[in-house]
């Protein structure tokens, strides 16, 4: 099968860009052909992942990459990056030099309109991924929801999750044309315990001590208080022994966030690093005692990140704040066997679960050896992939 895959990708951060570039490596190792489409190499600084372009696990096998560049951006006025049009004149060309049969688009913005406008002038099918920022936050400005509604009616099949099934049905979507991504799956052939631990030394210039790891992977961007992580510094500020937290972030709100550090005199306890790719996340999981996903009331309600799921595949101990407990597969998990919930305005309590993890490593090593266990139980990669490549078999037998 011939696929374009239009969306975000490394060097973009991010948890669409991953679920992109393990589906694709995994389609690709099947011995289908997938291009991916996209903006890639013009994300800004902020939100950029540190690679080595020629990685050759950048590109995996039976997979081409295709982005947009600046420079072929003529100057208009008013200017602007016009992604979505670049990005469907990039689609255009992949698709006819290269005979693709479908067009698989993941994130509305700018994605799925490009690759509408691309399945308008190739007449090839198109499926729709959206994430819950997409929808909570685009779909739900006036500047966006006419144009988007009108995508959603002609698309060929939008993948959602059940909570979006009422709102698609409702804009005289049929079902036929809804599917759902509960089969999305962490691939444990990337993520599991037997992965080498980050070589951070390479990375930073300085000694790294031998103490527990307290590691954080994300953005820290404008509403970055949402994510618990002024209530984290709260909570690890008053504690005396030795420890080290591990920042694999940026964003705009980090110089912000750098300034809590360093008010709180945890300059010297504190480690950052830029996004790293994708295949470096199981390694910097291996590296940590413990990784803290502290979310809380966070502005989007359907958003539910992949990593803690991550962290149970590689099988260390997860902090999870209760909201994200309360979301998607997170709830089957038990309190202080595989996994440690906090309240993260909690900060008595909070500070006591990473005090007793810096004194008590073990207590970290048994919840992550549980957490393996549970994940080993909903973990199906294999079957995500499958899932896929059905939906597109069925979708070109439609068309």
């Amino acid at each position: 099968m011939k696929i374009c895959l239009i969306s975000k990708y490394p060097p973009i951060e991010g948890g669409v860009s991953a679920k992109v570039y393990w589906l694709a490596k995994a389609l690709g190792e099947r011995g289908h052909e997938v291009h991916i489409v996209t903006n890639a190499l013009e994300v800004e600084i902020d939100y950029r992942e540190k690679l080595d372009l020629h990685d050759p696990e950048f590109i995996p096998s039976n997979v081409y990459l295709h982005s947009t560049n600046a420079d072929t951006n003529p100057w208009h006025i008013p200017f602007s990056k016009a992604y979505t049009e670049r990005i469907a004149n990039l689609a255009i060309e992949v698709i006819e030099k290269h005979d693709l049969q479908i067009i698989d688009t993941y994130y509305i913005l700018p994605y799925a309109i490009s690759g509408f406008i691309a399945k308008n002038i190739t007449g090839r099918p198109q499926i729709l991924r959206h994430a819950g920022s997409d929808i909570a936050k685009l779909f739900a400005s006036s500047a966006y929801h006419t144009l988007f509604k009108t995508i959603f009616q002609r698309v060929n099949k939008i993948i959602t999750i059940p909570a979006f099934e009422e709102m698609f049905l409702s804009l005289g979507i049929s079902d036929s044309r809804i599917a759902y991504d509960e089969k999305v799956s962490v691939d444990t052939k990337a993520f599991n315990p037997e992965v080498s631990p980050f070589p951070l030394s390479d990375y930073i210039e300085r000694k790294i001590p031998n103490c527990p790891i307290i590691t954080y992977i994300g953005k820290i961007n404008y509403y970055w208080k949402t994510k618990g992580l002024y209530e984290f510094i709260e909570a690890v500020k008053g504690i005396k022994r030795d420890f080290l937290l591990l920042f694999v972030a940026n964003g705009k709100g980090l110089l912000e966030f750098k300034n809590v550090i360093w008010k709180n005199n945890l300059e010297k306890h504190s480690i950052f690093i830029d996004f790293v790719p994708p295949w470096r996340i199981p390694s910097i999981i291996k590296l940590s005692t413990c990784v803290v996903v502290p979310e809380r009331e966070f502005p989007i309600q359907y958003h539910t990140p992949i990593i803690p799921r991550e962290v149970m595949a590689v099988g260390k101990c997860l902090i999870l704040s209760k909201e994200l407990y309360n979301k998607g597969c997170y709830g089957n998990l038990t309190d202080g066997e595989n996994v440690l919930l906090i309240d993260p305005k909690n900060t008595k309590q909070f500070r006591t679960i990473i005090e007793d993890i810096i004194r008590h490593p073990d207590i970290a090593s048994r919840i992550g050896q549980n957490t393996y266990k549970f994940s080993r139980q909903i973990e199906n990669f294999n079957e995500y992939v499958d899932s896929t490549i059905e939906l597109y078999t069925s979708l070109l037998k439609e068309s």
